[in-house]
């Protein structure tokens, strides 16, 4: 329980931050990145298997690189549920979930918090 909490505070900490670095992709405050990691997680556990399962062929053809257009996607679709968030476009979500991956890979790897 307690890794999911760190995690959870990791990933609103990244929300927060690719929406400071990111011109394209604003967070308005805490409240919201908060929400957004939430339900950025709930996503990324139910839907994201799915997902990724239809777009196999595609993935597999791109050698991967569409798993960044399902990530985006999951951005946008994080974004027009969560009032706090607002993305300009696909490739500004994409540009954010990549940031955030990379911040929430780091720390982490950090704090030591890893998936088993």
């Amino acid at each position: 329980m307690q890794k999911l909490v760190i995690k959870w505070i990791i990933a609103a900490g990244a929300i927060y931050a690719a929406g400071y670095v990111l011109p394209g992709f604003n967070v308005t405050g805490a409240v919201a990145a908060f929400s957004a990691a939430f339900l950025f997680g709930f996503l990324n556990f139910f839907l994201k298997p799915i997902l990724t399962l239809l777009t196999l062929p595609v993935t597999v053809l791109t050698l991967g690189l569409f798993l960044f257009v399902i990530n985006g996607i999951m951005v946008f679709v994080v974004s027009s549920f969560i009032t706090g968030i607002q993305v300009g476009g696909l490739m500004d979500a994409i540009l954010a979930s990549i940031v955030i991956s990379v911040i929430t890979m780091v720390f982490n790897s950090l704090l030591g918090v890893k998936d088993k």
